[in-house]
């Protein structure tokens, strides 16, 4: 597999491999549907942080500790079983091949063999956990393309998009972000 692309100046940037389609639009739907969309996309992102949850610490309270455990395992098999059904779904679905991409809240990139043109208009379906296999929709513009190791980077540079968007679009990147620095220091050797 190739290496992620590089990253783009934005601070908050989530680098790694989710299911990735897009094609190219003559022209960006009218306001109306960019605003059903937008909502659609609020609600994928706020079902992905509902199952984000999981039972954190509560001291040394036995009670709190016994109610804590019992959460957990609870949270456990509730995501075994959405774990499942996603699979399910995911299954039944034609997902998109998982591409590896560098995400901000103000464009995407990721490698292709044949890019389209600067300028062009897209549509995205960006699928970030397959627990929950419902794409966030976005349209973006290429605004970048650079050719390396036989294909070509693309940058798509988002439509605007609201600020309650941005903001779970934030928080979701953020959130991927301190997952990978967690992971990497639970698999660094002690």
């Amino acid at each position: 597999m190739s290496n992620p692309p590089e990253p783009s100046t934005s601070s908050l940037i989530f680098t790694g491999y989710l299911p990735l389609a897009w094609r190219e639009l003559p022209a960006l739907p009218d306001e109306t549907e960019l605003q059903h969309l937008e909502q659609a996309n609020l609600n994928v992102l706020h079902t992905l942080f509902a199952l984000d949850i999981h039972a954190g610490d509560h001291g040394d309270d036995p009670m709190a500790l016994t109610n804590a455990s019992e959460l957990k395992r609870l949270d456990f098999k509730v995501g075994l079983l959405l774990g499942l059904v996603g699979q399910l779904l995911a299954h039944q679905q034609a997902l998109p091949p998982e591409q590896s991409l560098a995400l901000t809240v103000h464009d995407l990139s990721w490698r292709v063999a044949t890019p389209p043109p600067l300028g062009a208009l897209l549509r995205l379906e960006l699928y970030c956990n397959l627990c929950y296999p419902r794409p966030l929709i976005l349209h973006a513009e290429v605004g970048e393309i650079v050719s390396c190791e036989g294909d070509h980077q693309l940058k798509a540079v988002f439509s605007p998009i609201g600020a309650p968007m941005h903001e779970a679009l934030e928080r979701y990147i953020f959130l991927q972000h301190r997952r990978n620095i967690a992971t990497r220091r639970g698999n660094r050797p002690r």
